[in-house]
């Protein structure tokens, strides 16, 4: 089964060893120092250089079956949040007519890198599988996703999803809905690594779902904000260009009414 079937079957994928221990320890070096960014991973001093590597290029390319991409700015360190609870990303989440729920080539896909082990430690990702064709977030098998250091995952945007997934620790092998574990008291719980580090990222290809999810983002102040913040190396922008991935830097943001933003959306 190829990448792309896989997602377009079950909404989510991990792809095993993608980066060794040693590159991992050197993302959470510049985590460190990148953490006070306050633009998208590209724009970021340390960081950047993720955005461009092939490897990732290489996953989406894969996923989504198009050879040609777009990066529009979606991408972020997250250090040490604790929020947790089901949710999807996609534009359309609370239209159950919405062809986002319909279409299995729904294109649009997120991708996490884990800067830590969540195989036998809490504070990974829990998501519901085959969950991307359902409007509802009730609905889809919970998984608790077991990464390994240097483990990428990628699901799409319409995939039902929680960070900071806990393990409990007399079952460790089953998954519960975060609404429960979050209940419980620490001492219940596999521990977590700290400082929990993830970069997360999304790009998309040129195709109307793409379009309508930058539209959709102006009415968040955190893209809002992360945009304003993001200046890119222009030799940044020709390796993605020599690797077929187009990066949109114009959002016309003097165009975007900034009374009307929604500041109650953070991006988890």
């Amino acid at each position: 089964m190829t990448k792309k079937e896989q997602i377009d079957k079950y909404g989510w994928m991990v792809i095993k060893n993608v980066f060794s221990n040693e590159e991992i320890e050197t993302f959470r070096e510049y985590a460190e120092k990148d953490k006070d960014h306050k633009g998208d991973l590209l724009s970021a001093k340390f960081l950047s250089k993720i955005i461009t590597d092939k490897r990732i290029i290489d996953i989406y390319k894969e996923s989504t079956g198009h050879n040609s991409l777009i990066y529009f700015g979606d991408s972020t360190l997250s250090y040490n949040t604790s929020l947790s609870g089901f949710h999807k990303d996609s534009r359309d989440r609370d239209n159950k007519e919405s062809l986002e729920f319909k279409d299995k080539d729904y294109s649009l896909l997120r991708l996490g890198i884990y800067l830590q082990d969540h195989s036998k430690h809490s504070k990974g990702l829990c998501l519901r599988t085959e969950s991307h064709l359902q409007q509802s977030i009730e609905k889809g098998k919970i998984i608790n996703v077991k990464s390994e250091v240097g483990d990428v995952i990628i699901w799409k945007l319409t995939t039902t999803h929680s960070p900071n997934a806990d393990i409990i620790s007399l079952f460790p092998n089953h998954s519960f809905h975060p609404g429960i574990t979050k209940r419980l008291p620490n001492f219940l719980k596999k521990k977590s690594i700290s400082p929990r580090l993830a970069l997360f990222m999304g790009f998309g290809v040129e195709d109307k779902y793409t379009k309508d999810y930058i539209e959709y983002l102006k009415t968040r102040a955190y893209a809002i904000s992360r945009w304003e913040n993001s200046n890119y190396n222009p030799e940044d922008i020709e390796t993605l260009k020599r690797m077929n991935v187009k990066v949109l830097t114009d959002f016309n943001l003097s165009e975007v009414n900034q009374a009307e933003l929604n500041t109650n959306f953070k991006q988890v």
